[in-house]
């Protein structure tokens, strides 16, 4: 027991403690609590007091097999093993650091220096355990207050690779703290020498210190630099620069692993931002960046535009954690007037190069691209259907001026009969487009896509044009024409001055304007701040007629009707595919309403005989559907109304 005592004395026991705690508290924090426990078993086996004890071990071993070789073993040689045996721990100590906890080099040379550099000063000032201890704390306040702060911006790896020379650097103080040591041991000195050591050890550390304080210094300012240049000013995400680095480093580690490229976006942020102020959307955006680093980590978030993130993760347990941020981000918003959509795909590594990083993440967007505006589906799976659609999407938006100008793009027309005398009293002008790669589209395939590219103005004029080139084809050549409606988009309105657009090409093919009439839907009017019932009531006043296509479909039919004046109501086919007694109600009450409103009426979708005399009876004007004709070629549809023996009745 008096052995063990006085062996805890030999090593400074509780100052050495102390200092291995300090150690060890540092080496987490560097390590960012990551492999906690490998870090605390190997940090903790080579902190001040168990490097001592190893230390010697290995003097006492060596000086038992030369004592036995040689008999008495001279001072200096005794010191020389000394000093050794305190040095050869150090390259294993940061060998077995950089194979159990990845830690470079010289960050591991750095820690051990400077911690062993604070142990052996206390031993070489403090000299008894109590003064060794003071000397010790001390040390470790200063050294906290000194460099704590700067470590906090430096322990990325990457900026020891950069400043390798600070290992060496503060591999100097251990050195010369410990050699010292070796010499106040082994040496007997004078209290003048011993003296002189003292100041010599407090002030080469307080220098080397201050020195590396100084070093760190220069180096934060530079990360901080790096940082604003780095990352995004109002999330502080990394910018997509540096997450695409980060992303392609994993995807290059991560072979043999899925991974998930994810997409999220701001569902109605634009008018979160118009209703609630830009600050109250910049909190938005702040937490949601925050919440995704909570959930994803901070490298592998970035945001890409105004209102969208991309995200890479491990697939297990993604759909919980798509689930807890969109309640979040609910719950943050006012009365949850934002919702978070994501959209992830799938990815098996390797992937070879950015190009397909950034495919997976178009597949991601694809996939929340289907369920936008859809209140009950926060996050959708990318599905090979969708790539199919967004290969159509990007053929018809890169060739619809192709399209037009080759005419691959057609004007069908489907004939309205009126229910009076069965004749022929109009037509409506439908477009296909027939493509030589994906063939014959409906609109169906290619309306709404135009519309979301901004080229639905591009197509409804070649329409109208074609209508046109055929009226004056016609007439020239004796023959009677009837009157031809189209459709109006809402961006018509928008994209061009539609109104000189369609009499400056009346005009040029002398086209009456009795002969065109404009059918317009209730989405064409919603959220009209005038413009639109400025221009219909300028078409009126022209000479055209302005209908009111698919009515009953929306929600404000009615009320459409009070705003706005229309010549006829076009009553949408959907009343008709079911067709029973109420339908039957719903459709007399709409006739009878028109024409108390001194509006014409017609009804889409007519397929039967029984459509037929109903219609008939209850006074509708006019009818369009299967059962007269569908939608064909001017030459085509002719030659059917000819067969079924009905005439024009113009």
């Amino acid at each position: 027991m008096d052995a063990l005592w006085a062996y805890a004395q030999h090593v400074y026991f509780a100052p050495s403690c102390m200092v291995g705690s300090f150690f060890l508290t540092i080496l987490v924090f560097l390590m960012e609590k990551k492999n906690l426990k490998a870090t605390l078993i190997w940090g903790g086996l080579f902190s001040l007091c168990p490097y001592m004890i190893f230390s010697d071990g290995i003097y006492h071993g060596l000086m038992h097999l030369l004592s036995r070789t040689v008999g008495e073993i001279p001072l200096l040689v005794d010191v020389i093993i000394d000093y050794i045996s305190r040095l050869v721990l150090i390259p294993v100590a940061i060998y077995v650091f950089r194979k159990k906890l990845s830690v470079h080099w010289s960050l591991s040379l750095f820690m051990l220096s400077g911690f062993g550099g604070i142990g052996y000063l206390g031993m070489v000032v403090g000299k008894s355990q109590l003064s060794t201890f003071i000397v010790d704390f001390l040390a470790i306040i200063l050294w906290r207050i000194l460099l704590t702060n700067e470590l906090r911006f430096v322990r990325n790896a990457q900026t020891y690779r950069r400043v390798s020379f600070l290992g060496v650097f503060t591999s100097f103080s251990l050195l010369v703290n410990l050699a010292m040591y070796v010499c106040v041991r082994m040496i007997d000195v004078t209290q003048t020498f011993l003296n002189y050591l003292v100041f010599v050890s407090i002030l080469f550390w307080l220098t080397l210190t201050t020195a590396v304080k100084l070093i760190f210094r220069a180096i934060r300012l530079e990360q901080q630099e790096e940082i604003a240049r780095n990352h995004d000013e109002l999330t502080g995400l990394p910018n997509t620069v540096l997450f695409t680095n980060y992303v392609q480093e994993l995807v290059q580690n991560g072979v043999g692993k899925d991974l998930a490229f994810l997409v999220f976006d701001l569902d109605r942020f634009k008018n979160f931002n118009e209703k609630n102020g830009f600050e109250e959307g910049n909190a938005v955006l702040r937490f949601t960046a925050q919440t995704l680093k909570t959930f994803f980590g901070e490298r592998y978030v970035t945001r890409v535009s105004s209102d969208m993130f991309r995200v890479v993760a491990s697939p297990s347990g993604l759909d919980a954690k798509i689930y807890e941020i969109h309640e979040r981000i609910r719950s943050f918003s006012m009365q949850g007037e934002l919702e978070i959509k994501a959209g992830f795909c799938i990815q098996h590594c390797p992937i070879d190069n950015f190009e397909e990083i950034e495919m997976c993440f178009m597949r991601a967007r694809l996939a929340e691209a289907t369920i936008k505006g859809i209140y009950d589906k926060y996050s959708a799976n990318y599905e090979d259907r969708m790539g199919a659609q967004s290969r159509l999407k990007m053929h018809l938006v890169s060739h619809i001026d192709e399209a037009i100008q080759k005419e691959y793009i057609q004007v069908y027309y489907q004939p309205v009969i009126c229910s009076r005398t069965n004749t022929l009293c109009g037509f409506e002008a439908l477009a296909r487009w027939i493509d030589p790669i994906y063939g014959f589209l409906s609109p169906l395939d290619f309306i709404s896509i135009l519309e979301e590219a901004h080229l639905i103005h591009k197509l409804d004029l070649f329409m109208l044009q074609k209508v046109c080139e055929i009226y004056r084809r016609e007439a020239d050549l004796g023959h009677t024409n009837v009157p031809v409606s189209f459709n109006l988009s809402r961006l018509d309105f928008m994209l061009c001055d539609i109104c000189a657009e369609v009499e400056k090409l009346a005009e040029k093919y002398r086209v009456p304007h009795n002969m065109l009439h404009l059918e317009i839907t209730e989405s064409v009017l919603e959220g009209d701040n005038g413009e639109v019932l400025e221009k219909v009531e300028r078409f009126r006043k022209e000479g055209f007629e302005v209908w009111m296509d698919d009515f009953g479909s929306g929600f404000s039919s009615l009320n459409v009707l009070k705003d706005y004046e229309f010549d006829f109501i076009k009553i949408d086919m959907i009343f008709l595919r079911n067709f029973t007694a109420k339908s039957k109600v719903i459709i007399r009450s709409v006739v009878e309403m028109a024409k108390n409103l001194h509006l014409g009426t017609l009804t889409e979708g007519v397929e039967s005989e029984e459509q037929l005399k109903f219609l008939k009876e209850i006074g509708c004007d006019r009818l369009q559907g299967y059962y007269f004709s569908k939608p064909l070629p001017y030459g085509e549809v002719m030659r059917v109304l000819k067969e079924e023996g009905i005439t024009t009745s113009f």
